[in-house]
């Protein structure tokens, strides 16, 4: 063996290893996310709402977690802390077009 075919070798190895690291990240978002899909927050009380635009108390429900100001009409979500934990990473998408053309490679070599 060469030096050359030792560094290809080690190069395709880490690269493997980053790739399996970013995966598991990956999967680890995916189930962490899939775990908190079936939580609901509280309901929420109008009343402990204003108006971010005006400061009005004079608020509606428009949605679930979406409310309306009766005095400028400015429409408005309320976000929780659960919102904001319910995240996927998405390395893996942005990995697959360098790691592709070298799998491709390395089975057009074999081939050869």
């Amino acid at each position: 063996m060469n030096l050359e075919s030792i560094l290809v070798t080690a190069i395709l190895i880490i690269t493997l290893l980053m790739f399996v690291f970013v995966f598991a990240i990956v999967l680890f978002s995916f189930i962490k996310w899939s775990k908190l899909q079936g939580y609901r927050p509280p309901a929420i009380r109008v009343e402990d709402y204003a108006c971010p635009k005006c400061g009005s108390k004079k608020l509606e429900m428009v949605g679930g977690r979406t409310l309306k100001c009766k005095k400028c009409g400015t429409v408005f979500s309320i976000q929780t802390g659960t919102e904001e934990e319910r995240w996927i990473v998405w390395p893996f998408f942005l990995w697959f077009p360098i790691i592709l053309p070298i799998l491709t490679k390395g089975s057009q070599d074999k081939q050869a």
